[in-house]
């Protein structure tokens, strides 16, 4: 997946016409994250979490392209836990706009992002259903969203869902009332943010 996220962004680069216009940005905003499970057993919650980080705005013919480093902060509940993941995404959107004004349009994107686990609660047990959680070390998932411009500034919400398991947890076996002893949780977010381009 590294590699596939790789190639398309240097296919991108070497695509670029010598006319295409490139913004500089910063986004930042709000992740509402849930930590999906493949069981009934245990339940996770909602909890709020952040994101920041420079973004480029790639003018082209037909589309735009959205390429971002993004730190990403993820919190989310389990079993009455609250547990916090920190990543380092790259993200690769394809962006429509379709104008309002001179000043303002909305837009749509879409796109994969992948993330690498920098930092993340280190849990011996979430709760006494669980034990030997493990985060790993990388993911990959799917942007997809849209929002409105006016100027220098966006609006913008979109979903990100992980394609793959998140981290890898086993049931207490003195617990395990289903007979399933490996879980696989996914970590899913709403994104709210704002985008300011210099």
């Amino acid at each position: 997946m590294k590699r596939t996220l790789l190639a398309i962004l240097a296919t991108i680069l070497l695509a670029l016409p010598s006319s295409a216009q490139i913004k500089f940005g910063i986004q930042g905003g709000l992740n509402i994250n849930k930590f999906s499970m493949d069981t009934k057993v245990i339940e996770s919650g909602n909890q709020a979490g952040f994101y920041i980080g420079p973004t480029f705005l790639i003018g082209l013919p037909i589309f735009d392209a959205e390429v971002a480093g993004i730190y990403d902060v993820r919190r989310g509940e389990v079993d009455g836990e609250s547990i916090t993941e920190q990543n380092a995404n790259v993200q690769i959107n394809i962006r429509k706009g379709f104008d309002i004004n001179d000043n303002s349009q909305i837009f749509v994107f879409a796109g994969p992002q992948y993330s690498f686990n920098i930092d993340a609660d280190g849990i011996d047990e979430v709760s006494d259903c669980v034990k030997d959680w493990r985060w790993k070390n990388s993911d990959f998932s799917i942007n997809f969203g849209g929002g409105v411009k006016i100027n220098h500034v966006e609006i913008r919400v979109n979903y990100n869902s992980a394609l793959g398991k998140t981290a890898e947890a086993e049931f207490n076996p003195t617990i395990d009332s289903e007979g399933v002893h490996i879980l696989e949780p996914k970590s899913n977010a709403w994104q709210i943010g704002l985008t300011y381009y210099f």
